[in-house]
């Protein structure tokens, strides 16, 4: 049987109403449903608040097929054509997939420049309070931050993402957010002044490539196949075209009318 965990959320409720409209037979439950059934041979999820943690940790624990639904690497989630993010198995696309340049071209919305090495700053965009709950990270700016000055006098920025309410785990291991969740405006950058970026699984790796700048990062983002996870070589960053790369996760985030379809499932499933 095929489930679909509700997001328990109206705003976000739609997406899952998509990926269901293009998989007839299957069923949407609560989440509390989809982690007691019985009988799922495939899951599919957006996020991880309001109980799809613990549905996505089922699926890894007992090795069910899932899907996981999430913003875009780019393009808008919020309004049409709606774009997502789905991954197989895991939370992202951290592989390359040879595939044509086509779904790139018709999307992408940076122009790509060389790399540039003139930069004197290094940025850190920490995960989310969300995200370190999930990936018990929370330790990960701090640690972070004490390894790159150890390996480099340059300039070291923090840049938050805008908003970023506290997240916790209630009784029952459900991870809500709440406490301080003030929107601050989000901060332009000079990418010209930036050496390299610092990330856990952020998506600013993709605005950063296309600007020239390279990544440091793990398998935990989209980038980590061109990017540098050893963070004491922050001085000798991997300048990697990232073309193949953007060509991959193109094929790795579909439209409403895709998921509608059934067509993103067959994409996804190499159908």
């Amino acid at each position: 049987m095929i489930y679909l965990s509700k997001t328990h959320r109206e705003v976000t409720e739609k997406y899952i109403k998509f990926a269901y409209s293009g998989m007839p037979g299957s069923k949407i439950l609560p989440y509390d449903k989809v982690i007691t059934s019985k009988d799922a041979e495939e899951v599919w999820l957006f996020g991880i608040l309001r109980g799809t943690n613990l549905v996505y940790e089922h699926c890894v624990k007992n090795k069910i097929k899932f899907y996981y639904m999430d913003r875009p690497y780019w393009g808008n989630s919020r309004q049409e054509p709606y774009f997502l993010r789905i991954v197989k198995n895991g939370h992202v696309k951290n592989h390359i997939e040879e595939r044509p340049d086509d779904r790139f071209k018709a999307t992408f919305p940076f122009d790509i420049k060389p790399y540039h090495k003139s930069g004197s700053k290094v940025m850190v965009c920490p995960p989310t309070s969300s995200i370190s709950t999930f990936f018990k990270c929370e330790q990960w700016l701090s640690n972070t931050v004490q390894k790159l000055k150890e390996n480099t006098d340059r300039e070291i920025i923090v840049r938050d993402k805008p908003y970023n309410p506290e997240a916790y785990k209630d009784i029952n291991g459900v991870i809500r957010t709440g406490g301080n969740s003030t929107k601050k405006p989000k901060e332009k950058v000079d990418w010209s002044e930036i050496h390299a970026v610092v990330t856990f699984n952020s998506s600013i790796t993709i605005k950063a490539l296309a600007n020239g700048v390279p990544v440091f990062t793990d398998q935990n983002n989209c980038a980590y196949p061109i990017a540098e996870p050893d963070l004491t070589k922050i001085e000798s960053p991997r300048y990697e075209d990232p073309r193949p790369l953007f060509y991959s996760l193109a094929y790795g985030q579909f439209t409403a009318k895709e998921m509608s379809d059934g067509s993103a499932k067959k994409l996804i499933d190499g159908r």
